[in-house]
């Protein structure tokens, strides 16, 4: 399978700029994910929406992994 993969580099797509989330969902389909965990801030809800199909622990090293990519190790 051949895709397209967007990845987040804030500093670089400017304050106040944000993806679609359609697009970034839809990007994700097709992939064999062994865990997945989905975050996301929901538009005037102070509440987070969180799923994915990890236990907990494996969420937590997902985020750590994802934070480390976003900081650039």
């Amino acid at each position: 399978m051949t895709a397209t993969v967007l990845k987040l580099v804030p500093n670089e797509v400017g304050d106040g700029y944000r993806f679609e989330a359609d697009e970034i969902l839809d990007g994700a389909k097709g992939y064999k994910f062994t865990n997945l965990v989905i975050i996301g801030e929901i538009e005037d809800e102070e509440d987070l929406y969180i799923g994915g199909m990890a236990s907990a622990g494996e969420s937590m090293i997902l985020i750590e992994r994802a934070k480390m990519d976003i900081i650039g190790r």
